[in-house]
């Protein structure tokens, strides 16, 4: 007769206990499997809330599911956390938690919740499932993340297409709007204009190209709205892929409107400024070199962080930026002149290729490729100004 002590009959409860977790649950007929999108978050809510958020749910009664797959979750405490989010090469993953934790949540951010109830016969229901579970697997949960190409929306139909195959149809044609992944961003970030400054900043060309429908689906609100238009066929019969959809929590109105000074009131009240220093400077034949030194240090760190997320990072939206026509890091290099009382041709010439550079760039501001952003107007025509007068200080009145 076997004897077992007690640290091997614990080995074995724990090989069982393992075995069963990863055997397959098969779904009763009454499971459902819906898509939730979380509407975005308040306007004093933090800017990465404003796009909204999607995820699966897989309810269960009989077999005591409830379950929400989130494809938005990064580890905190990863390795070089920041350096990895600034390079793009943090990994996310998808998460499987409790349902009534995760509406718990949000009902406490008060956020608007909508459940989608998908259309699908018990085979399909478990394709979809099976295929959740293969994916949570620890080798199979993280993936890179990109914005607008794979993130926790566009996850969704992805998941979708590679269980169901061909049976589920979604629009993929071109839209009348043409509008690009640029402009399908804008509407979210009225309440939060620094935010949209920022992000304007940093992406470049990539960003204004045009998006297909099923493009769209980057941002939640058009997965919502595509997985309501899409078609599945069963047996032979096309139907809606949605075949119910209910609101579990709505969210109180929302009046507020963000920040009453954006960056348009900010960097025009600073262009009249170096208008009137520079008229003052004119009149005193003098040169306020203090300002001249915040500037274009300011603009050269700019484009030191548009060279860095151009060409150093995995981030394919944030290539070609043309702000960095206005934005040039050289200008780090002349602000180490600029309290300098010795003229130096070759940095007095520099400032005058700035001034005809950002000139041309403002003559052309609303016919580039790429949309800046209109507060950075003022911001490069003040440093067109200073440029100018640096280089006519230096021949015109010394």
């Amino acid at each position: 007769m076997f004897k077992f002590d007690k640290a091997q009959f614990a080995f074995i409860i724990f090989v069982f206990v393992q075995l069963a977790a990863q055997a397959q649950v098969q779904l009763s007929p009454k499971a459902k499997i819906s898509i939730f999108t979380i509407a975005p978050g308040r306007a004093d809510d933090p800017l990465f809330t404003q796009f909204g958020h999607s995820a699966f749910r897989v309810a269960d009664p009989i077999n005591r599911i409830d379950w929400i797959y989130d494809y938005g979750v990064f580890d905190f405490n990863a390795p070089n956390f920041y350096v990895k989010f600034a390079r793009g090469k943090l990994k996310y993953m998808v998460a499987k938690r409790n349902y009534d934790r995760f509406e718990a949540a949000y009902r406490y951010y008060d956020r608007t919740l909508t459940e989608q109830i998908l259309n699908l016969d018990s085979i399909q229901k478990q394709q979809v499932f099976d295929y959740l579970e293969t994916n949570n697997l620890p080798e199979n949960k993280y993936y890179l993340y990109d914005f607008f190409y794979d993130n926790c929306a566009t996850r969704l139909p992805g998941v979708i297409k590679d269980a169901l195959g061909t049976s589920v149809q979604f629009d993929t044609s071109a839209t009348e709007e043409q509008e690009s992944f640029r402009d399908l961003i804008e509407p979210w970030l009225t309440r939060h204009r620094w935010g949209d400054l920022g992000i304007d900043l940093a992406l470049g060309l990539p960003t204004d190209k045009i998006a297909s429908r099923y493009q769209y689906m980057f941002l939640p609100h058009f997965v919502k709205k595509e997985f309501d238009k899409a078609t599945i066929t069963k047996n032979g019969n096309t139907k809606p892929l949605v075949s119910e959809t209910i609101i579990p929590y709505e969210a109180t109105p929302d009046n507020g409107k963000g920040p009453l000074i954006g960056p348009g009131i900010i960097f025009s009240l600073f262009l009249f400024f170096v208008i009137a220093i520079t008229y003052w400077d004119f009149k005193r034949k003098s040169r306020l070199r203090l300002l001249d030194f915040i500037l274009f240090l300011a603009a050269g760190l700019v484009g030191l962080l548009i060279i860095f997320l151009w060409f150093f990072t995995d981030h394919s939206a944030t290539a070609n930026n043309l702000n960095i026509i206005w934005a040039l890091p050289t200008h780090l290099i002349v602000t180490f002149f600029i309290f300098s009382s010795k003229k130096k041709t070759w940095v007095v010439n520099y400032f005058l290729f700035t001034s005809i550079v950002v000139l041309i760039l403002l003559l052309s501001w609303y016919f580039l490729p790429q949309p800046l952003h209109y507060s950075m107007f003022p911001f490069a025509l003040a440093l067109c100004i200073r440029a100018f007068y640096y280089w006519f200080f230096y021949n015109k009145i010394t």
